[in-house]
């Protein structure tokens, strides 16, 4: 059994909200054609996967490629699903790569904020929040937990048209090309951007996906 260790990483761990009261064939395709869009937008040290239960797990060289991940993923996802990040900053050891287990503080840290996040939206006022950072690397960014939860807010605000032309716009599509996707005229795509805010919320997304 070989034991390899890898510094300094980031973990992604991923709960989807509520699946026991889904319609489980329907939502574990869907879940599965997520993570394969996110694999192949995403760069990761260890591929996003589906592991035991309702979780998914992946590691990353930094924190804006996990955030990226995490972000995409409920993008994808939403809005029939939606899913709960938590991101831990540190050391994955590889205690089996033939079986994909794996340990090490990313893991801990990953652990403790998803859990965070379980416990604080069931919390008045807190029931948008879907994402925490626990880091202790060097290179750790402390603001980027709290901005993160600004996103989920903003997300959490979104009907379905909003959602999917945020989709287009993180994917590079111009308003005319968006538009067209949404079956929908130029001007009344431009309105939701404008009656929406996506381009700063965008913007927000993009800085995250640039931290260390």
């Amino acid at each position: 059994m070989k034991t390899t260790k890898v510094l300094p990483v980031v973990a992604l761990l991923v709960d989807i909200v509520a699946s026991r009261t889904a319609q489980r064939d329907a939502l574990h395709a869907d879940v599965l054609r997520a993570v394969a869009g996110v694999n192949a937008a995403v760069e990761p040290l260890h591929e996003l996967r589906p592991t035991v239960g309702d979780e998914l797990q992946g590691v990353y060289p930094s924190l804006g490629a996990a955030l990226t991940a995490g972000f995409s993923l409920r993008l994808a996802l939403a809005p029939r699903w939606d899913a709960r990040c938590g991101l831990g900053g540190g050391q994955v050891v590889v205690v089996d790569e033939a079986r994909g287990i794996q340990d090490g503080s990313a893991w801990w840290q990953a652990r403790e904020a998803i859990d965070w996040v379980k416990g604080q939206a069931a919390k008045p006022g807190y029931e948008a929040v879907r994402t925490a950072v626990r880091d202790e690397r060097a290179t750790a960014t402390p603001s980027a937990d709290a901005v993160s939860r600004l996103i989920d807010a903003h997300l959490g605000r979104l009907r379905p048209g909003a959602l999917s032309t945020l989709r287009g716009m993180l994917d590079g599509l111009d308003n005319a090309e968006i538009a067209g996707r949404e079956g929908i005229s130029e001007s009344a795509n431009s309105q939701r951007v404008r009656n929406n805010d996506l381009r700063p919320l965008m913007d927000a997304i993009v800085a995250l996906g640039q931290l260390p």
